[in-house]
């Protein structure tokens, strides 16, 4: 445990995390503005073969894994909605509660 303690241990693991995670992406933007050349087709309406790049590689690995999952709609649940019917008495007014035009008249009274 007194490895974890050391602040130079510490500070080099998070350096480590943050370069093994930024790596791919400083990698293939490099690439791609540096050492990539896009060639361009010039002989269109001709039938032709393009010759294939070997030593590129761009697309080796995915910076953004494609999750699709929210093109797939998800059916509703079915709710029934059952009528609801009043089984009890009606027992706001009792008689042992104040009734409110009793209360009526000056405030002295009450």
């Amino acid at each position: 445990m007194k490895l974890f303690r050391n602040r130079s241990f510490i500070l080099s693991l998070v350096v480590l995390m943050v370069a093994v995670f930024f790596v791919p992406s400083v990698v293939k933007i490099t690439h791609a503005l540096s050492e990539h050349e896009h060639l361009e087709c010039k002989a269109f309406g001709e039938l032709h073969i393009h010759g294939i790049e070997l030593d590129c590689d761009f697309e080796d690995f995915n910076l953004s894994p494609q999750n699709h999952s929210y093109l797939v709609e998800i059916p509703k649940p079915l709710i029934i909605e059952i009528p609801k019917r009043i089984t009890f008495q009606y027992t706001f007014l009792s008689k042992y509660q104040k009734l409110h035009f009793a209360l009526r008249g000056p405030p002295s009274a009450s």
